[in-house]
């Protein structure tokens, strides 16, 4: 069935056109006639509302669906939610620094007129109240008004517009330490806005770069919140947010950005965005984050806050308002809440007021939440902290869709990008492959080892051992040496006298150490004539001598595993010393094709391939490897500083020639200690994981290697699983060396975005355990 205006169409195309007496055909508008009568212009407007509210009234792919009680779903979803926050805010959250100070005490509060200055923002007054006669640590919250509401007013420096937009001086009459600043929505020439509201002005030139008013917003709070925690008169462990309309979806966001859970009190800031964007019309551009609805409504954002205090209150005379939906919007939360297992910490008030906060309920959640010891947990200290920040995240989404509007999936130009950006930190041309672990068996597969000895440190990951038996090597294992944990050269040297038809060596750079022992390794193996595959999967950016791991054996293997110091997800690199090599690494790793995209094959490769995916990733990762190594070895110095006078344990001491990335900050334990009640105490009692061993398993005694006793296999070309010959291999021990390394070493966390704080948190659980 026809619309009536497609009806219309039909029938003005189906006539002939007439001609006038002024030559203008039938249907054709007059010059002093509107071309658009007013029934188009409806029907046009009326297709986009349409449009819209058919978009609004699609449901969000992350709604709250939870299972009442259900915890561990509601932190795998408020997890998800929070990553959507983060990615569509693009908050730029830049340290603020204090410039000026004036302090006075008038009207019985301490206030403190601060100037902040922001690399973002530029500078910008705020005002710190307080109790005159706080002189200990006390609770704090920081204070955000509406889009009208002004600095002055809110501290009640001037007299309120409204006797509750000073929430900021009477949270300081009752105890609290606050601070407050302006959105600074604000300064646009009022001439040639001509009328136009200063916020939805700023809101869309902030989209034209992809950004949003209300992202640029939470950058600013998410500073303010760092000066607010560090002032003296603040106790970082107490302190909450508090928002009114505008400053509530502020106060929002920045908890959900938050590294920590906060106490959040939102005032006149409840609903449902289709009903205030498109039914009610009241929404306002800067309290939205453009494409969220495709995600999350705001019952959902602020259900994500759970387990965290919520204080939410509403007006059921507020204009902006609906109280029926936001009454939904309140039993969303609660069912998030609820899910959560924190219905206590949830407190809705729906109340007879406008668009206002009821400063009373606001004291009583603060004082109830914020008071008495200091109730906000730190954070867990993980083992492993693998982070890509919003702008990192963003350029590997761009490579993506590039590649994913190309169809050019494996093997493309981020894939040649990730080769150039990493010859940077090997000194030699590489060639991406699918993992760590491919990379040393296509290099062994070069080598040519099937039927022959490898010969393998027996401390190191199984898959270096691995990868030789694929390779249709016998594998054979070594003692390691305690200054750079490599092979040990007398060792070594024993091993090549017991088997003479050696075929390739394998050192391993292990925590990211590019051992000094190496040079002796190396010149062994010369003069036998035997191979070295360096498996460098810890030891990118690390440096023996000024020259970088990967770059002194005939091949290098390095992981780009998300543990490892420069990621892709799943990715490796083989490093050549020259071009042929290189060549054959490229026709293994392609299915053995005898050159790139003939259909004829020499040799029983691999789908040994990176995906442009993955290179995505990579080329992100080592744009940034420069800041990476220098936090690590920043922190690594840090460590060495806090552990000289913890008693009971001590750093592994980095040879002088050595320049480690510190893939790995190793110590040891001076007496024996049960290392997992250890790591299960300091995680339990204190919040801190160590980090993985390097290793605390011997290669000879894993079960693949013991099971296969003294009888040998070789494994076939096509990567059959040979049983090596494990039993004979562990005769060769005792392996003193590697078994007291492997007894006594443990591994502090070390990432870039580990903490100083954090750092001194780990030492001290480690010193309340030891000692």
């Amino acid at each position: 069935m026809r619309t009536s205006r497609e009806a219309a169409i039909s029938g003005v195309q189906g006539r002939q056109p007439l001609v006038t007496g002024k030559g203008r055909a039938w249907g054709a508008p007059r010059e002093d006639t509107d071309p658009h009568p007013p029934t188009h212009r409806s029907d046009r407007t009326r297709m986009q509302t349409t449009h819209v509210r058919r978009l609004l009234g699609a449901d969000p792919k992350l709604r709250l669906t939870p299972t009442p009680s259900d915890t561990s779903a509601h932190t795998a979803w408020s997890r998800r939610v929070r990553a959507v926050v983060a990615r569509l805010a693009r908050a730029e959250r830049t340290p603020l620094e204090v410039t000026a100070v004036d302090t006075t005490v008038t009207a019985g509060l301490r206030r403190e007129r601060l100037t902040l200055n922001s690399p973002v923002r530029g500078a910008f007054q705020a005002t710190l109240l307080a109790p005159p006669d706080t002189t200990t640590p006390a609770p704090a919250v920081l204070v955000f008004g509406g889009k009208n509401a002004h600095l002055d007013q809110l501290t009640g420096e001037t007299p309120p517009d409204f006797p509750d937009r000073n929430v900021a001086e009477h949270l300081a009459r009752a105890g609290f330490v606050t601070l407050t600043f302006e959105h600074g929505i604000t300064g646009l020439d009022e001439e040639r806005r001509a009328g136009r509201e200063q916020g939805a002005l700023l809101a869309h030139a902030f989209a034209l770069t992809g950004h949003s008013l209300l992202g640029a917003l939470v950058g600013d709070t998410l500073g303010a919140l760092d000066v607010l925690a560090t002032h003296p008169l603040v106790d970082p462990a107490r302190v909450g947010l508090f928002g009114h309309s505008l400053g509530a979806a502020v106060a929002l966001h920045t908890a959900l950005l938050a590294p920590r859970p906060l106490p959040v009190c939102a005032a006149s800031h409840l609903g449902s965005y289709p009903a205030l964007y498109e039914r009610l019309l009241t929404g306002y551009e800067g309290a939205v984050l453009p494409g969220i609805l495709e995600y999350a409504d705001l019952g959902d954002l602020y259900a994500a806050l759970a387990p965290a205090p919520l204080h939410l209150q509403y007006g059921t005379a507020d204009s902006y308002l609906e109280p029926a939906d936001a009454r939904a919007a309140a039993a969303t939360v609660r069912r998030g809440y609820a899910a959560a297992g924190a219905k206590d910490r949830l407190d809705v008030h729906e109340l007879p007021m406008g668009h206002g906060t009821h400063v009373q309920h606001t004291i009583d959640f603060f004082t109830r939440t914020l008071t008495g010891p200091g109730t906000a947990a730190p954070a867990d200290v993980p083992a492993q902290r693998v982070h890509f920040g919003v702008a990192e995240r963003r350029a590997v989404l761009d490579r993506v869709d590039t590649a994913l509007a190309s169809g050019h999936l494996t093997q493309g130009p981020e894939l040649t990008r990730f080769e150039e950006l990493s010859r940077t930190w090997t000194g030699r041309e590489g060639v991406a492959v699918a993992s760590g672990a491919a990379a040393l068996e296509i290099a062994l597969r070069i080598v040519g080892v099937a039927g022959r000895t490898v010969l393998v440190p027996v401390n190191t990951f199984f898959a270096t051992a691995a990868a030789a038996v694929r390779a249709g090597g016998r594998v054979r294992f070594v003692d390691i040496e305690l200054d750079g944990l490599g092979l040990d050269p007398d060792a070594l040297r024993t091993a090549l006298d017991r088997h003479p038809d050696t075929a390739a060596v394998l050192p391993v750079h292990i925590g990211g150490i590019v051992p000094p022992a190496l040079e002796d390794v190396l010149a062994l193996c010369e003069r036998r004539g035997v191979a070295v595959v360096e498996d460098a999967a810890h030891a990118l950016g690390a440096t023996l001598s000024g020259r970088f791991a990967g770059a002194f054996g005939r091949f290098g293997a390095f992981s780009f595993f998300p543990t490892k110091v420069a990621v892709s997800g799943e990715g490796g690199l083989v490093t050549c010393v020259d071009a042929e090599d290189a060549e054959q690494v490229r026709r293994w790793r392609d299915h053995g094709k005898s050159a790139q995209g003939s259909t004829l094959h020499d040799r029983p490769g691999g789908n040994w391939r990176m995906s442009e995916l993955h290179a995505a990733v990579g080329t992100v990762d080592l744009e940034r490897f420069d800041d990476t190594l220098a936090a690590r070895r920043e922190l690594a110095f840090h460590y060495d500083e806090l552990l000289t006078d913890v008693p009971g344990v001590r750093a592994h001491a980095v040879p002088a020639a050595a320049h480690s990335n510190y893939y790995k900050y190793l110590a040891y334990l001076d007496a024996p200690v049960d290392r997992a009640l250890l790591k299960k105490r300091l995680r339990e009692r204190h919040g801190v994981s160590l980090a993985g061993e390097v290793y605390d398993h011997l290669l000879c005694d894993q079960p693949y290697f013991t099971a296969a006793g003294d009888s040998s296999a070789d494994a076939s070309d096509s990567g059959g699983a040979g049983s090596g010959s494990g039993g004979s291999a562990a005769a060769d021990g005792p392996f003193e060396q590697a078994r007291w390394f492997a007894r006594h070493h443990i591994a502090l966390p070390l990432y870039p975005t580990l903490t100083r704080p954090e750092q001194i948190r780990v030492v001290e659980a480690l010193r309340g355990e030891l000692s």
